[in-house]
């Protein structure tokens, strides 16, 4: 989007906070190393979401496609998730990763949803399918199984023995848009980390914001002391970021992916 113009350069003297708090980790992305134009909303961590009463022994992304479990498994659409968590059954490492290894994964993913092993493609609404039984296993999000399995003591998130994916969604400002300062101003008032507990508290993701832990401590030890809201290095040791595609090899794989998904 930035690349085709559609997105404005932001004015750092309105985002102190930004400046002052964003965890190291997200400071400079390969796709923004400046933080020119984006800041991070929200981050989170891609792996499985369990029934644990119905599929106990689900621990790696490839029990996914064991056919015990045809018909009762959801995928979710987000291709940066998906393929490369199916890179990573394939034994894939994804730092040496081509397109025919993206290519490859998706025809895994399309020989299962054709051969039913896989219920539906879906978005988060895989909590439905989770909640009444239909669906006993999901690639899915941290935060929703935080929010899920405090109403469902059946539901569990669960780092795959392969690792999972790291993530970040970000708040950019498109270019034309009536009033930059204030979507500044706002970006500013969430990166202040007692506005910023009051989130996290809430949405149960991980946050990018320093200094928040600290004062969750003082309102709710419980999310504070959350591996999937603030997972630490030895956690998330086997985890990746999704590998950056160049603008063809993306065209390529993702008229791949869509093709499967909308099947």
């Amino acid at each position: 989007m930035y690349d085709l113009g559609y997105l404005q350069n932001l004015d750092k003297s309105g985002l102190p906070n930004v400046e002052k708090n964003l965890v190291s980790n997200l400071q400079h992305p390969s796709f923004d190393p400046d933080r020119s134009f984006s800041v991070p909303w929200q981050s989170g961590l891609t792996g499985l979401i369990v029934r644990t009463d119905l599929a106990p022994d689900v621990k790696s992304v490839c029990d996914l496609f064991d056919p015990k479990y045809k018909g009762k498994v959801d995928i979710i659409t987000e291709l940066p998730d998906t393929v490369p968590l199916t890179m990573k059954c394939m034994g894939v490492n994804l730092d040496d990763a081509t397109v025919d290894d993206w290519l490859a994964a998706i025809d895994k993913l399309k020989e299962a949803a054709d051969s039913g092993q896989i219920r539906r493609f879906t978005g988060n609404d895989y909590a439905r399918d989770l909640t009444s039984g239909d669906a006993v296993a999901v690639n899915g999000w941290s935060g929703d199984a935080v929010q899920l399995q405090a109403d469902n003591k059946n539901i569990e998130w669960r780092m795959p023995t392969e690792g999972c994916m790291l993530f970040s969604d970000n708040m950019v400002i498109p270019v034309g848009a009536p009033n930059p300062t204030a979507s500044e101003a706002f970006m500013n008032y969430v990166y202040d980390p007692k506005n910023q507990a009051q989130i996290e508290d809430y949405v149960n993701y991980v946050t990018p914001v320093e200094g928040t832990k600290e004062e969750l401590l003082k309102q709710d030890p419980e999310v504070a002391n959350n591996q999937l809201i603030f997972p630490d290095e030895k956690f998330t040791a086997k985890c990746d970021v999704a590998p950056t595609l160049s603008a063809d090899e993306l065209q390529q794989v993702t008229k791949a992916f869509d093709a499967v998904i909308s099947g």
